[in-house]
């Protein structure tokens, strides 16, 4: 049996879900949070059929509520198990011009994929392993390096993600707590509308599986890196933008009349929210 407990926040969504069915196949020992508790007794028992040998619980957890963060916290400390890798993956998307988007939706954009991840963070630090070093890793995003159009607040809040992590490593530089941050690109999920999905075949965008974004985040585990970006060419284009960002911003302007195509929701009204769903 192992020894090794990793909580998946999001555990029911599509890059989660096939987060948790991956670390099952390794041998981990799991603690799965959701919004569904139905989802996640399902994914639960599951696990348990295929993999008898791991512990595995699940906790519910609705990331805009206040009590239900306590309550998660409280659950979690009364496992009394140690736990050695938490993977904050719970967010929400919302793709369509700035103009048009609501001022809630950006305020709640900042508060579901930074402020309210942090907060459970800063709580959940004292339950991470203080046996063997532990690590936490943020989900952002490539568009927490690029800033992209049609979306301006979910940039804004995965550039904050990624900052807070950067911070958060050198913070706890002296400890056995890794911070890492860690970068899927387009990935074919949920969390997509069908705009985006449109759009990116007419781009042609390169658009990984979920069971390919937990096998790159598994192998990332186990190196040394601080932050891991999946994906050609979207490796080069985040150093680029570092570099020369002009470069980065000619290329997308050579797509901009697709994408205000696609994000002029003018017409219709789509926000996904995966908040730990």
């Amino acid at each position: 049996m192992s020894n090794l407990t990793a909580v998946i926040f999001g555990a029911t969504g599509g890059i989660g879900h096939a987060i948790a069915h991956h670390f099952a196949e390794k041998g981990l020992n799991l603690i799965l949070v959701g919004r569904k508790q139905d989802t996640l007794q399902q994914l639960e028992q599951s696990l348990a059929q295929q993999y008898p040998q791991l512990q595995l619980h699940s906790l519910r957890c609705d990331l805009i509520d206040a009590s239900s963060r306590h309550d998660f916290i409280q659950a979690l400390a009364a496992l009394k198990q140690p736990i050695h890798y938490y993977i904050n993956n719970a967010g929400m998307n919302d793709f369509r011009l700035f103009a048009q988007q609501s001022q809630d939706t950006i305020e709640q954009m900042m508060l579901v994929n930074v402020a309210y991840p942090l907060q459970l963070i800063q709580d959940v630090i004292p339950y991470m392993s203080d046996s063997q070093p532990s690590q936490i890793i943020n989900i952002g995003s490539t568009f927490g390096s690029i800033g992209y159009p049609g979306y301006v607040s979910y940039c804004a809040s995965k550039f904050a993600l990624r900052g807070a992590t950067e911070a958060l490593a050198r913070e706890y530089g002296q400890t056995a707590i890794r911070f890492r941050y860690f970068s899927p690109r387009a990935t074919n999920t949920s969390m997509n509308n069908p705009d985006v999905i449109e759009m990116n075949i007419k781009m042609g965008t390169k658009v990984d599986s979920p069971e390919f974004v937990a096998q790159e985040l598994y192998q990332f585990l186990q190196t040394d890196r601080q932050s891991y970006q999946v994906g050609y060419p979207e490796k080069v284009f985040v150093k680029l933008n570092q570099l020369m960002p002009s470069r980065v911003a000619a290329a997308i302007q050579k797509d901009l009349d697709t994408i205000y195509e696609y994000a002029d929701q003018s017409k219709a009204s789509f926000i996904q929210q995966t908040s730990a769903s």
